[in-house]
């Protein structure tokens, strides 16, 4: 791929924005991606200075804002939008929180690539929760597919008393907006998405604390942060890094055009992730929460993973995922730890 390839990354800062733009520049593409302040560019500069004047940095201080790309998309190739609010606590306005941030981000983005000629196609991050049916019971034994939709309605949404639910909807209604947006104007690009589940990896982005690590990593530091508390989740699937090459190939694939990827590596439990750490890192299974007695459910719902796999993505093993991310967690955690000390 040529180095003349320019890619817009909105997000930039973010957990899943740092590894996309790794995986752009690994496969030769120039990154420019979006921050709200330099600070947070700085910040992912010096927790990987491998990225050190790989990256053209630009401020978009609100994606809500009317043209907010307009600007900074000049001479683009191609956009992965991927900057999109999560708030699933403390939310008191569902439609202005949420929502609308939601939708009128992305329209914001591809109205900003209707005034740049050169780009050919916009990649958008959506999830899984645009998919899935969550009114229903998850042990149905349902494999989803990219042909699937959240079946929640707007109305619904807006008055949805729960942050997850209204969260989940946020991601239909700026998919489906999206969708919409491109029948209607036809534009001279297409668009593909990228739609993952509970999302695992190694963070490499800026963060505040081990608070603000996101909802997967979460789940995953609660079993090895010492607490001994070991919720009981299972779900669905998928490293960071494999999400970030996702969206390489959903940017050059062909097959993708206006299309769907669903990325899943399988499913998980907090059981299976402790079983894994526990027998990789003996030394720490003082802080590792053992496993509880809560069996596997083999009728839980899964993901249809084969379309990915048949244009070439290759996952994570679920093993390596675990490891990965517990050792990035442990380095991070000791790092704030030792902030603290001075």
């Amino acid at each position: 791929m040529s180095n003349q390839q320019l890619v817009l990354v909105t997000g930039v800062t973010g957990f899943i924005g740092a590894h996309v733009a790794v995986s752009l520049l690994n496969k030769g593409y120039r990154v420019r991606g979006t921050v709200r302040t330099m600070d947070k560019a700085n910040e992912l500069v010096r927790l990987n200075p491998e990225l050190k004047d790989k990256i053209e940095f630009v401020i978009v201080k609100d994606i809500m804002a009317p043209y907010a790309f307009k600007d900074v998309i000049k001479d683009c190739d191609y956009v992965c939008h991927i900057a999109s609010p999560f708030i699933v606590e403390n939310i008191t306005n569902n439609k202005d929180q949420l929502l609308d941030p939601a939708v009128n981000g992305t329209l914001s983005a591809l109205e900003a690539a209707v005034t740049e000629p050169k780009v050919k196609r916009v990649v958008i991050t959506s999830s899984f929760a645009a998919i899935g049916n969550f009114t229903v019971d998850p042990s149905n034994g349902y494999t989803y597919t990219e042909k699937d939709w959240n079946p929640i309605t707007y109305d619904e949404a807006v008055s949805a008393n729960n942050g997850i639910v209204a969260y989940c909807a946020s991601k239909k209604l700026a998919e489906k907006a999206a969708r919409e947006w491109v029948k209607e104007k036809q534009p001279h690009f297409d668009i593909s998405t990228v739609n993952p589940p509970y999302v695992f990896g190694p963070p490499i982005h800026p963060m505040n604390s081990m608070d603000s690590l996101n909802t997967s990593n979460q789940i995953l530091w609660t079993v090895i942060n010492g607490s001994k508390v070991q919720p009981s989740i299972q779900h669905v699937e998928v490293d960071v890094r494999d999400v970030a090459n996702a969206h390489v190939l959903a940017l050059e694939s062909p097959h993708l055009s206006n299309g769907r990827l669903l990325v899943s590596c399988g499913p998980f439990s907090t059981n299976s992730i402790s079983k894994v750490l526990r027998d990789r890192f003996p030394e720490k299974k003082d802080v590792i929460s053992e496993p509880s007695d809560v069996p596997f459910n083999e009728k839980h719902y899964t993901l249809d993973n084969s379309l990915s796999k048949s244009l070439g993505l290759k996952y994570y093993s679920e093993e390596q995922t675990y490891i990965d991310t517990a050792a990035k967690l442990w380095e991070r955690a000791e790092q704030f730890a030792k902030a603290k000390l001075y």
